[in-house]
């Protein structure tokens, strides 16, 4: 297929950049699998048009008009991602000038859904412009994907996870530091639950010894003595970062929805802790794969009554099913599946287990 991506906003060069984004993650296991594919990204302030045959910027959406209208004229499949800066003007555009399959990523669907509710974002997108795609890209599943098509009229919405780069995520060799850890964001609704959970065990275990990398702000200044506060770690650092932990608390992201880092935390081998959101059982085997918490006191007894040989069992069996199911490569193949289905006007049916 000839593939066109409209991304994030380009940025400048860093460490993180380079890792690349998830679009061009997987833009670059599409062409593996014989696709063309161009990445569009607007050009940071300040910085010039660059333009190759993989990845190119524009300037706004003028200058991607009059560049760009006849490639993706004659695109196979135009995606849009949510995170494209002005998401409603570059919506309507592509909708309208594209020939071939239209589909909207929307990689934080519980975030669209509360703006949507909230109306708090007169830029942000509308039904109308949601039933402008033939495919929607949800990062949730359970119900939600029947939910958006039927209160927003989008003819075909299918659940599609976060992958794996799998050549940055591995387990680490070094020892572990931290009895305990969060990585990552989370929305304010969440913070409270990793409030409740790493603090309460941290004050229940005095000499065990925690970890809490961003989210910052979730908790107020009686911090346990015995819990240490870093940033959040750049993309490169994450899987040394969760290397470092025996046990990783991986947290929804909201009801349906797995956490951003959940894949990356699983890849690098982590023992996870998990909240049980519907859902959790269809990516991993409860018990066997990933634990499972309700309260603090459940957090405070994998951590002191689990073998070692069965914590590093558990993270090992996660790692082998994110390798099976979940990395970037098999995005590519799933995307490829739900294009040939919404080509072919094909109805609704379950998710497949395995996209070997």
């Amino acid at each position: 297929m000839d593939i066109v991506f409209l991304g994030p906003a380009c940025r400048p060069i860093t460490e993180e950049s380079q890792a690349g984004t998830a679009p061009r993650q997987l833009a670059q296991a599409l062409r593996r699998r014989g696709h063309a594919v161009l990445v569009l990204e607007r050009a940071a302030s300040g910085t010039g048009r660059e333009e190759s045959s993989t990845v190119a910027t524009y300037l706004d959406l003028a200058d991607l008009h009059e560049r760009f209208h006849s490639r993706v004229r004659r695109a196979d499949l135009v995606l849009v991602d949510a995170d494209v800066p002005q998401v409603a003007d570059v919506s309507r555009w592509a909708t309208n000038t594209a020939g071939g399959l239209t589909v909207f990523w929307d990689r934080d669907t519980p975030r669209t859904l509360a703006r949507h509710a909230l109306r708090e974002d007169p830029g942000c997108m509308t039904p109308e412009l949601f039933m402008g795609y033939r495919l929607y890209l949800c990062s949730s599943g359970g119900p939600v994907p029947r939910q958006v098509e039927r209160e927003w009229g989008v003819a075909r919405a299918r659940m599609f996870l976060p992958g794996v780069d799998a050549e940055h995520f591995a387990p680490g060799s070094g020892r572990a530091r931290w009895d305990l850890g969060h990585l990552g964001l989370l929305s304010a609704e969440r913070r409270g639950v990793l409030k409740q959970w790493l603090l309460g065990a941290a004050r229940g275990w005095p000499e065990g010894r925690f970890i809490l990398n961003g989210t910052l702000s979730a908790v107020d200044d009686a911090w346990p003595a015995n819990v240490a506060r870093h940033p959040a770690p750049s993309h490169r650092a994450r899987a040394a970062c969760l290397g470092a932990q025996r046990f990783t608390l991986a947290l929804s992201q909201a009801e349906h929805t797995p956490g951003a880092n959940l894949f990356e935390a699983a890849a690098c081998g982590a023992a996870l802790i998990c909240d049980p959101w519907p859902g959790l059982e269809d990516v991993f085997a409860l018990g066997e794969e990933v634990m499972v918490a309700r309260t603090e006191r459940d957090v405070l007894r994998y951590l002191l009554a689990m073998p070692e040989a069965d914590r590093h069992q558990l993270g090992m069996r996660a790692r082998a099913r994110v390798l099976a199911e979940h990395t970037v490569a098999h995005r590519a193949v799933q995307l490829e599946q739900y294009a040939n289905e919404a080509e072919r006007g094909a109805p609704w049916m379950a998710p497949v287990r395995s996209l070997n």
